[in-house]
């Protein structure tokens, strides 16, 4: 292989990794700020139930499911309904 052709892929290489990067660090920021939550929703129930004069509030906690993601780098990732 020319020099040339090794170093494109290889800048393709290392920009396909540098996304997946930032995309891991966005995910690790979520998750951070949801485990922070589900520390204080921990807390304010251990703190509850160490003084049973208070009344019990109810906490919803909405976890939020990434389905409509798609795999757009692999182009035969196509969904195909099942014929049985």
């Amino acid at each position: 292989m020319s020099e040339k052709r090794v170093m494109r892929k290889l800048k393709k290489l290392a920009a396909r990794i540098s996304a997946k990067i930032e995309s891991v660090r966005d995910e690790m920021d979520d998750l951070e700020i949801e485990f922070e939550l589900i520390q204080q929703h921990i807390n304010k129930l251990e703190s509850m139930a160490k003084s049973p004069t208070n009344a019990v509030d109810e906490i919803t906690v909405t976890i939020e499911d990434d389905e409509d993601d798609l795999d757009i780098e692999n182009s035969s990732a196509v969904g195909v309904p099942k014929k049985f």
